[in-house]
């Protein structure tokens, strides 16, 4: 069985008052590349939100979509590069790493066979972050997931709680997943019904049970925070399922 990397839980009350959140796994703050924040000066606005919620840092997940967001490794190594170098000049610390969410299809098995992907490094683990048509079950998920753990890489399943199929078997598509090591990731806004009452359901559902590893922003604007993101955190503390983000030391190799 696969060991679960270490984690800063919400509550642990650091040196500046701030609750200790760790980093978070699952954002879209790189401006301007996907559905994402869009402007340097917005980025900014998400930074400050992050920071002012105890987030010590995060790692960025632009899209990756064939045919929708035609993103690559080197083209958005080009602007994270650029984005670390404009927060440093305007002296921002907020620790950043680069990874990518992919969208499950042939273009992703193709990325994995040719050794073309951006993760995270945690305790030792690439993790990779993939997502799944909303509406209907993913052809190719078992695919790509055992092409991930073939080529070294633990697959992390991105805001699973959105997923129609997995909410009509949630036993059978959880089996699966932990089947294939892969860690179930989970929305934090979609608690305070961000993608609806549906989906909100399903979450709160996962969240009781304890099923979720660990919870992220999917931060795509800084008003997000306000509405969804600090409702979110609250009732997770309120159900007693701190959320888990990455812990800065347990991250490593930041690009």
């Amino acid at each position: 069985m696969m060991k679960l990397p270490r984690w800063r839980k919400v509550g642990k009350e650091p040196p500046h008052g701030r609750p200790a959140r760790g980093r978070d796994y699952h954002t879209h703050l790189l401006p301007g590349v996907d559905d994402g924040i869009s402007t340097y000066p917005e980025a900014k606005r998400a930074i400050a939100g992050l920071l002012a919620l105890g987030f010590s840092g995060a790692v960025l997940t632009p899209h990756i979509y064939a045919g929708v967001f035609d993103n690559d490794c080197t083209g958005l190594r080009t602007h994270f590069n650029r984005f670390r170098a404009a927060l440093a000049e305007d002296g921002i610390q907020f620790p950043l790493h680069l990874a990518a969410e992919y969208f499950s299809d042939h273009t992703f098995l193709r990325l994995i066979e040719t050794d073309d992907i951006l993760f995270v490094q945690v305790d030792g683990e690439r993790w990779v972050l993939m997502e799944f048509p909303c509406l209907q079950e993913a052809p190719l998920a078992g695919a790509c997931m055992a092409a991930l753990v073939a080529a070294g890489y633990r697959p992390v399943i991105a805001h699973v709680e959105r997923y129609r199929f997995v909410s009509q078997a949630p036993d059978e598509w959880l089996d699966r997943f932990s089947a294939a090591g892969a860690i179930l990731q989970a929305d934090i806004g979609a608690l305070a019904g961000q993608q609806g009452e549906a989906v909100q359901s399903f979450a709160r559902r996962l969240a009781q049970q304890g099923k979720i590893d660990i919870w992220g922003t999917d931060l795509h604007h800084p008003d997000q925070i306000g509405r969804h993101i600090v409702p979110g955190l609250a009732r997770l503390d309120a159900i007693g399922r701190p959320a888990a983000a990455l812990d800065p030391s347990s991250a490593e190799g930041a690009e």
